[in-house]
């Protein structure tokens, strides 16, 4: 099926998508993708820190901090990608 026909399929009134039911698995797919990723930069940053040397609460410190500073950054881009997203599918 190319985009021309799930157009059509979509001006077909017996057509039906259950839009809620595919936000949800979106949404789902979102979260796991996202504890995934979560996982593995935790533990990147944790292998990073013990290759300088850092064990112990120097090394909790060292990754909570690191990741924090990443969070800003990662929160800094998604409010710029936001704002461009909506730029671009406003109306106007």
């Amino acid at each position: 099926m190319n985009f021309d026909d799930i157009k059509n399929e979509l001006n077909n009134p017996n057509f039906k998508i259950d839009i809620t039911a595919l936000l949800i698995t979106i949404h789902s797919d979102n979260l796991m993708n996202g504890y995934h990723l979560k996982a593995i930069l935790k533990r990147q940053v944790e292998i990073l820190e013990l290759q300088k040397g850092k064990t112990g609460q120097d090394l909790d410190d060292a990754v909570g901090n690191e990741i924090e500073s990443l969070n800003e950054k990662f929160s800094d881009w998604l409010k710029e990608d936001l704002i461009n997203d909506v730029n671009n599918i406003s109306r106007d």
